[in-house]
């Protein structure tokens, strides 16, 4: 049953040994039910989403990762092509296929991410399939390109053509004929036919991806054509022009002042022109890295700083130390976002320097670095050096596809389908008060304000609440639509048991808003067979428990909006717990959590 339906991605990437790159699928997920207008709404929301210049960061360390370590789907040999080599990429897609958050038309489907993902090393038409696939080509993060392929035929639309690229113009075509004028006079036909137009003006201006890409991805699948230009090739003409004497004097310049101690010169060229940037092009080369060079590096730090004070991207192979003296020198120990990646020069030690020297420190990046996911889990374990500031810590051992969460959880939301007996999870290893009160913010309120056709799905999807949870601080004007995300929210085995933890816990009902119950639980941590302790708590009463941990308190406004979307739940009868109610619905939230789908 189902409109079987499933995406890829494909990128180029160097086999082992090799010194060129090729096409190969880097992701792959399945759809039951994605045809006729669905799918070029889920493009539209995935380009979207990898486009955000953080997210494509991201991607692009995952496909670096990933260069040159594997052999083709036919070597033996170790290591083995992973089933999920980009798991965070492909989360994005999950997300982006399964769930729409952003009204006013809400959508959620699916059933989980585990239960979903395919084995990249397949070929493109081995799913069951019945409308077609989506491909896209995330080479470049930033501009990627997508098409759409009819492989056994549109079940549920017309005929097109077999095994080439389709635009989405093409492919929703097949299932809406442009209608004749005597069909438009009616309503519904007129509304339909607007509707598919937007959703083929949503993707006008993407680039189409050409078959050579698929036949270069899928050999044995797609014939490459013989002129057809592959849709990553640069048309540019290559640049001739030799860099001037300036430039080639300018690293021996740059490195014997260093080494002399004499930079003051180097200082004042960095105002001029084009200097900056290839003076930390020279400094990003030292290794190790001078101390001698940190003033010349706040030069040029201060000289690029377009993002203010609070926002520092050191990629430089700077030791734990030389961050915090650099931090000191250029008065930057206010900076709330902070990237330290491509650094291979940093340990455990040093983090937790740099840590205590940012005590504003919101989000930090740490990717293709020396920090190990050992490293990052003994840090989550050492709950007290992280800055209760901190949000946000982008590093692969919380972007992998773990089921269940291998790191500590800090807050995790668990969720039940009474009617469908479909219990959710999703945790979180660092939190602040403003990102939860912000991801419930953008969870729930479909809940109060969406149809009853809409609340059936929401509350059916295990992806639902990872998609929420996953997603990143945005100011007000931005759309949930356009978020980052900077993790991959684990399922938990058992939320009401570890470690002390918060939760938000929900019984929700597809039909009866009167049968829904919620609310913020604290889990006092427990041991091999002891008995559970906790205490239930309102939006008030989580908030306090935020201030007596001395946490930072989101806004008011921030506040007023989620105690509306509660007001607004109240007033349909739904109620928050009580410890009658939460006690029976532990027992059985579990026993649906074990078996989840």
């Amino acid at each position: 049953m189902g409109q079987r339906h499933q995406v890829f991605m494909v990128a180029r990437v160097a086999l082992r040994g090799a010194t060129t790159t090729r096409y190969r699928c880097v992701g792959a997920f399945h759809h039951q039910w994605c045809y006729g207008r669905l799918p070029l709404k889920a493009a539209r929301r995935f380009i979207t989403l990898i486009k955000q210049k953080d997210n494509a960061e991201i991607v692009k360390d995952e496909l670096r990762a990933i260069q040159g370590k594997y052999g083709s789907s036919a070597d033996t040999s170790e290591p083995k092509f992973p089933d999920i080599p980009c798991p965070y990429s492909t989360f994005l897609l999950a997300s982006a296929w399964c769930v729409d958050l952003e009204g006013p038309n809400y959508y959620a489907s699916g059933v989980s991410f585990q239960n979903s993902v395919l084995e990249t090393t397949m070929g493109s038409a081995d799913g069951d399939n019945n409308d077609g696939i989506t491909v896209f080509d995330v080479t470049d993060p930033t501009n990627p390109s997508y098409c759409f392929v009819s492989i056994y035929g549109l079940e549920a639309g017309g005929r097109v053509e077999e095994r080439v690229p389709l635009s989405a113009e093409q492919y929703v075509r097949a299932y809406y004929r442009i209608p004749s004028g005597t069909e438009k006079e009616d309503e519904h036909v007129k509304l339909t036919e607007q509707d598919v137009q937007e959703k083929i003006d949503s993707l006008r201006h993407e680039r189409l991806m050409t078959l050579d890409v698929l036949a270069e991805a899928w050999p044995h699948e797609y014939k490459k054509p013989a002129t057809t230009p592959s849709a990553v090739e640069d048309t540019a003409p290559a640049s001739t022009a030799f860099p001037n004497l300036a430039d080639l004097s300018l690293k021996p310049a740059v490195e014997h002042a260093i080494q002399v101690g004499e930079i003051e010169e180097l200082e004042r060229l960095v105002w001029h022109p084009g200097k900056a940037k290839r003076i930390k092009s020279i400094l990003q080369a030292q290794n190790p890295f001078p101390d001698s060079a940190l003033p010349l590096l706040a030069k040029v730090v201060q000289h690029e700083a377009e993002t203010g004070e609070t926002v520092l991207d050191l990629g430089l192979p700077l030791s734990g130390p030389q961050v915090v003296a650099f931090l000191t020198l250029s008065e930057r120990s206010n900076v709330e976002l902070l990237n330290l990646s491509h650094n291979p020069n940093l340990t455990l030690d040093g983090l937790y320097q740099i840590l205590s020297a940012t005590p504003k420190l919101r989000r930090l990046v740490l990717l293709d670095t020396s920090i190990s996911d050992e490293h990052i889990l003994q840090l989550l374990k050492a709950d007290s050096k992280l800055p209760n500031t901190v949000e946000e810590l982008i590093h692969p051992a919380l972007l992998s596809a773990q089921d269940p969460a291998g790191y500590p959880t800090r807050f995790a939301y668990a969720g039940l389908n009474h009617h469908m007996h479909n219990a959710s999870t999703a945790s979180l290893a660092i939190f602040t008060p403003a990102s939860i009160v912000q991801c419930l913010t953008d969870l729930l309120f479909p809940f109060a304000y969406a149809s009853a056709y809409d609340l059936y799905s929401l509350t059916g999807s295990s992806l639902v609440p990872q998609a929420a949870f996953a997603s990143g601080m945005r100011s007000e004007e931005v759309p949930w639509g356009q978020r980052k995300i900077h993790c991959f929210p684990a399922h938990v085995d058992d939320p009401f048991h570890g470690p002390s933890s918060w939760l938000f816990a929900a019984s929700w009902s597809s039909f009866d808003p009167s049968a829904h119950r919620y609310g913020f639980v604290f889990i006092e941590g427990t041991a091999g067979g002891a008995a559970r302790k906790w205490k239930l708590c309102d939006l008030g009463g989580f908030l306090k428990g935020m201030e007596s941990e001395g946490r930072p308190l989101p806004t008011d406004s921030a506040v007023e909006k989620l105690e509306g979307i509660f007001t607004k739940l109240t007033s349909q009868g739904s109620k928050f717990w009580t410890d009658d109610e939460f006690s029976p619905f532990m027992p059985t939230f579990m026993m649906c959590h074990n078996s989840r789908y």
